[in-house]
């Protein structure tokens, strides 16, 4: 061969070494995957809900999917609706049945408080009807008169009895003495006293009371009021007696009707609530 015949230079290569268990190494480059595997991270199956062999929705087919969502889900970027169970009722309805019973017993309360108001009038009434100042049959007394309190002459005697009395001013006048209209008892530490004469006086004044009984009989007498001259205590003792229970028990039935209405509308929000079967607002716990 000439000098100008082109000369073919030699191939060279390097032989890769075999590995332990004399396998060769792979040939660099992307490998294939073996008969029957799938590759790295890419799911050994069909999507959910896609029949074997069939093509990927939303794409032709064989062509592979790349970030798209399985068949049957909404889109991506769509509110993700929250099917489980309802949230459970945080404890009991309100307002409680607890006020219900508050309420009655207030009113039990007022009633209560109502007897014992009328007792209380009753009871200063006669205390203040009942005579101050007394005297034994024979004696006399001086006492200050009011006409505003309607003085009466009571006797307190153990028997029937006849009984003379009369009444002087500061001038020695007689004050009229007339029977009383109506039977008037008063009782006052223990003993009963009963009305005799109404001392009719013109004015307020000191006059001298004298009675005398018959001979031999116990008889004490004493100068008090009118029952109905204390009107004031008296008509506090009645409007306690129905006044304030009344209150009581008008204001333990609007309690129980405001209680009663108020539970029904809270259960059936709470009714209406479960039955949607969603969070009222927010994200469901663990989203």
């Amino acid at each position: 061969m000439s000098e100008n015949d082109p000369r073919l230079t030699d191939a060279t290569t390097r032989l890769p070494r075999p590995d332990s268990a004399g396998r060769q190494a792979p040939p660099p480059g992307p490998q294939a995957p073996p008969p029957g595997a799938s590759s790295y991270g890419a799911p050994t199956g069909p999507s959910y809900g896609t029949p074997p062999g069939a093509p990927q929705h939303g794409g032709p087919a064989g062509a592979p999917q790349y970030g798209g969502s399985s068949f049957g889900a909404p889109p991506p970027g769509s509110a993700q609706p929250y099917y489980g169970a309802a949230p459970q009722a945080a404890g009991p309805v309100r307002p409680r049945i607890l006020w219900i019973v508050l309420a009655w017993l207030i009113a039990v309360v007022c009633g209560i408080v109502g007897v014992v108001g009328f007792a209380g009038g009753i009871f200063k009434t006669i205390s203040d009807a009942a005579p101050t100042q007394t005297f034994q049959s024979g004696g006399s007394v001086s006492v200050t008169l009011d006409p505003k309190d309607g003085p009466i002459l009571y006797a307190s005697a153990s028997g029937p009895t006849d009984v003379s009395c009369f009444a002087l001013d500061g001038s020695g006048k007689k004050a009229a003495l007339t029977q009383p209209k109506t039977s008037q008892t008063v009782t006052s530490d223990g003993r009963v006293w009963e009305a005799l004469f109404d001392i009719g006086v013109p004015a307020t004044g000191t006059y001298k009371v004298s009675c005398q009984a018959e001979e031999g009989k116990q008889v004490l007498f004493g100068v008090g009021k009118s029952l109905t001259a204390n009107s004031g205590a008296l008509a506090g003792g009645v409007a306690s007696l129905f006044l304030i229970p009344l209150a009581g028990f008008v204001f333990a039935v609007v309690t129980t009707i405001v209680v009663l209405v108020r539970r029904s509308r809270n259960r059936k929000r709470r009714a209406a609530a479960s039955y949607g079967g969603a969070w009222p607002q927010g994200t469901p716990p663990g989203a």
